[in-house]
């Protein structure tokens, strides 16, 4: 991405011309968790000149405010002068005056350490520093800006402990034991790289002409990065066939954070849970962000363990959307992405093609790739996310909910980019092939566009629609006015129907019973808590049929796949089938009879065994991507 810096009348003050922005960051003296900073510079501003940090950044669609962890900041001329300094806004400080400024110091408060859960950043857009230990640093948090220089070159050199390395995919100028030096060719990009500095190890997979660097930090262990290495290699060999090609980045690096939740992990998994429990579990993670950011060329990670090297199954699915953000919006994107204003961001209407096609995309490699099966595709991933895209109103459309994500309602509604964002992304796909009589697909179109822009070059955020219509098929107008800037419901049912499958949203039949539930087998499971996709037994009297026993964990996942049969239709009534429970760190098989009871069936999903020739043609281009 290229930016284009759009300047407000409060940054018009400066006239300075781009120079090189020096910064100094001490990390072997971190105390309090502060990080002293030192900018030298020479710039030549006017009365005032203005120093700010970001009030965001791309990716986050949230207000970080990252100028309210600066403390103790000081300016000075070339004469070491002292300059006066006051505090504009959040984000914003004036100095006074402006015409010669030389140096400025300050001290920076890790986020992660934010009492205020409300106004607290999403950790992995955010700063953690442990002195000796780890620091996990988006650049925003440390490194500001003048509004007249932020095309100027970026040299940061980092003070470190001799025990720990910097990793980022930022160009290094020089590393020795105790500093590592990298450079950034305006601010944009140095904010599109984050650094992690840990003791351990980095590991590296090799994806065609593409290196992929692992790093990672947990406290429990010095080989978190080789099990996140050993768990994104057959991701990566998954995204490397869906695209077919050359990957776009020559270098990618994931940057990983383990939190030790292994306590917690037991107490979730031991049963039953008191009042005092959910209290210490509250505490604990209340507030936590578990998640991701997608960069350019990198993506960052804050991850739990709750045991057994849970933080690499979580880690795993999320990586694939994060590495796919090369294609959107890194190499498509509008004015608004490209021309990232970070004190006064305009929002694109487009999320629907940066988040919801991106996590479509994230769904298909692994199908397509091997990594699942259509059928654990379907019943896994396809039907929870249609179940919460009910969730959301159709009377907000996508674009409005997109361009004004950072206000109320709309804030509330941005977790649907990855549930209804994604199934309005495969409906679409469909549509393409559908129109195109399976000539083109929504992999195609957004990689046809992804070429013609690049990362360097902005579409028109206004016509984007018009072009990706153009692209395809003029009767694909229909599905952008009804879905995407429209109110009409996801077709979901006429939608699935193209491509063979069979979609009912509720309807009446016969259902098994929970075997999990007092009515039906006299068993207490604790439901609202699932750890590495298990549940545990809280109570199970001795005439239950199927010989649970309290404490017993079970995988709700095997429980569901045995009783559907190869075709994804219950088997019949009195069909033995089996489980098998981890009882006190045994796997225990358990056999008995599949039993029904009359009921309500809510999104079924089958795959019609008699598909007409077009729906058997497109359900293999859909599923195989061939």
């Amino acid at each position: 991405m290229r930016l284009h810096y759009a300047l407000f009348s409060i940054l018009l003050s400066g006239s300075a011309f781009a120079q090189t922005m020096k910064f100094t960051a001490n990390l072997t003296d971190c105390k309090k968790d502060q990080v002293a900073v030192e900018l030298n510079c020479s710039y030549k501003g006017k009365d005032t000149a203005f120093y700010s940090f970001p009030m965001t950044i791309p990716g986050t669609y949230a207000v970080l405010d990252y100028g309210r962890y600066i403390s103790a900041l000081k300016a000075f001329d070339s004469n070491g002068k002292i300059l006066k300094v006051k505090k504009q806004g959040n984000n914003t400080f004036a100095i006074v005056p402006g015409k010669d400024v030389a140096k400025i110091q300050y001290l920076v408060d890790d986020s992660w350490e934010e009492k205020n859960k409300k106004t607290k950043i999403f950790e992995p857009a955010g700063t953690g520093f442990e002195a000796n230990e780890f620091f996990y640093i988006n650049s925003g948090g440390l490194f500001g800006f003048f509004a007249t220089n932020w095309n100027a070159q970026y040299d940061i050199t980092f003070m470190k402990p001799a025990n720990l390395t910097g990793f980022t995919t930022l160009p290094e100028i020089r590393i020795e034991q105790s500093q590592q030096e990298f450079s950034a060719k305006n601010y944009h990009e140095l904010i599109d790289n984050p650094i992690l500095f840990t003791s351990e190890k980095g590991q590296s997979v090799q994806i065609q002409d593409t290196k992929v660097t692992v790093a990672s930090y947990y406290s429990a262990s010095d080989s978190s990065a080789y099990f996140v290495k050993i768990k994104i290699d057959s991701a990566m060999q998954a995204i490397d066939r869906f695209v077919g090609g050359k990957l776009p980045v020559q270098n990618y690096a994931f940057l990983n954070y383990v939190k030790d939740y292994r306590e917690l992990g037991e107490m979730l998994m031991g049963g039953k849970i008191g009042p005092f429990g959910y209290l210490k579990l509250y505490r604990k993670l209340g507030g936590q962000g578990f998640g991701a950011l997608e960069h350019g060329n990198s993506s960052s990670y804050f991850m739990p363990d709750f045991g057994h090297n849970s933080y690499t199954g979580m880690l795993y699915e999320t990586a694939i959307h994060e590495f796919m953000h090369i294609y959107t919006p890194l190499s498509l994107h509008s004015q608004y992405i490209g021309e990232f204003n970070y004190l006064h961001p305009v929002m694109s209407k487009h999320l629907w093609l940066y988040e919801g096609v991106t996590e479509y995309f994230a769904t298909q490699i692994a199908m397509q790739g091997g990594l699942v099966s259509v059928d654990q595709t379907i019943e896994d991933k396809l039907k929870s996310k249609i179940v919460s895209s009910y969730s959301y109103p159709d009377s907000i459309p996508f674009t409005v909910m997109s361009a004004k994500v950072f206000d109320k309602p709309y804030i509330d509604q941005y977790p649907q980019v990855y549930e209804r964002g994604a199934i309005m992304g495969m409906l679409l796909d469909i549509e393409i092939m559908r129109l195109t009589d399976g000539k083109k697909t929504l992999k195609t179109v957004v990689f046809e566009l992804g070429k013609k822009y690049g990362a360097g070059k902005s579409f028109e955020e206004e016509k984007f629609i018009d072009e990706f219509i153009a692209a395809v098929h003029p009767d694909l107008r229909a599905f952008f006015d009804n879905y995407v800037t429209g109110k009409t419901p996801l077709a979901i049912e006429k939608g699935f129907a193209e491509i063979g499958i069979d979609y009912k949203k509720e309807q009446t039949g016969r259902v098994p019973l929970d075997i999990l539930s007092m009515d039906d087998n006299k068993v207490k499971a604790n439901n609202r808590v699932v750890v590495n996709n298990r549940v545990t037994v809280e109570k199970a009297d001795k005439s239950n049929y199927v010989g649970l026993k309290a404490g017993d964990k079970v995988d709700v996942t095997e429980l569901r796949q045995v009783l559907r049969d190869d075709a994804g239709n219950y088997v019949a009534e009195g069909t033995m089938i089996t489980i098998h429970v981890d009882r006190k760190g045994t796997s225990i098989p358990l056999t008995f009879p599949a039993k029904f009871k009359d009921g309500m069936l809510k999104n079924t999903i089958k795959i019609n065994p008699n598909m007409t020739a077009d729906q058997k043609k497109l359900f293999d281009l859909w599923s195989t991507g061939k």
